[in-house]
C-alpha cells in the first residue's frame, strides 16, 4: 500500500488554456465524463491528461498515480489538492508537455518517507520552506515556518528552551523512548 502524500498545484497560463483545463477537470470530477479507462477513478489524474491528447506512450511511461481532491479557478490561477503516492507523480510533467504554456508550481509533503518538495523556489505561492513535526509529552504539534530560523525557535520553544541546535535536535529525538519524537523538514527544490 502506498503512503499517500499531499500535493497542492497552483497553474498559470491564458485564460483560454486555464479554462480548457478547468473544463476538463471539471468533467470528469462532475461525472459528466467518464474515465478514460474501465477501471480508472473519476479523480484519478490520468484523466485529465489523457483527455488533453497525451498518447499512449507518454501515459506509460510517466509516473501517474494521483488523485485529485479539490480544484478551483481563481481569476488567473487553477489551484488543485491532490493525493498522490510516495511523492508528487508526473502530472505536472505531462500537463505542461500537452500545454507548453502552462506554468505549474507545485509543493508535496509525504512526512513517512520524509518526501518535502517544491519547484516554487521564490514562494510565489508557497512561502513555507521548513516543517516541524512534534510529539512531546502526548502533545502533538505541526507547523510550518519560511525560514529555518523560525523553525529553529519554534523547536526550542517546543523543549522549552531558549534556542537549540539541529544536531541538538537530533540527540534529543534519538533518546526518546515511546512515542515522543521532534523532526525538522526543509523543504528542497526539485524542478
Amino acid at each position: 500500500m502506498a503512503n499517500w502524500a499531499s500535493t497542492s498545484y497552483r497553474i498559470e497560463g491564458s485564460k483560454e488554456d486555464l479554462n480548457k483545463l478547468y473544463e476538463v477537470i471539471d468533467n470528469f470530477m462532475k461525472q459528466r465524463q467518464v474515465p478514460v479507462t474501465e477501471t480508472a477513478s473519476i479523480d484519478w489524474e490520468g484523466n485529465i491528461v489523457k483527455a488533453l491528447g497525451a498518447t499512449d506512450e507518454q501515459m506509460r511511461k510517466n509516473y501517474l498515480r494521483g488523485f485529485i481532491q479539490t480544484y478551483e479557478l481563481d481569476g488567473d490561477t487553477i489551484s488543485i489538492e491532490a493525493e498522490e503516492a510516495w511523492g508528487a507523480t508526473d502530472f505536472r510533467h505531462v500537463l505542461t508537455e500537452l500545454m507548453p504554456e502552462l506554468t505549474v508550481y507545485y509543493i508535496v509533503e509525504e512526512p513517512g518517507c520524509e518526501v518535502y518538495a517544491t519547484n516554487d523556489s521564490e514562494g510565489k505561492y508557497f512561502i513555507d520552506r521548513f516543517c516541524v513535526d512534534a510529539c512531546i509529552n502526548g502533545d502533538y504539534n505541526s507547523d510550518y515556518f519560511e525560514t529555518g530560523e523560525q523553525a529553529m525557535k519554534y523547536a526550542a520553544s517546543l523543549l522549552r528552551k531558549e534556542k537549540v541546535t539541529m544536531d541538538e535536535v537530533k540527540k534529543w529525538s534519538e533518546s526518546q523512548q515511546g512515542d515522543d519524537f521532534l523532526y525538522i523538514y526543509e523543504f528542497k527544490y526539485e524542478p
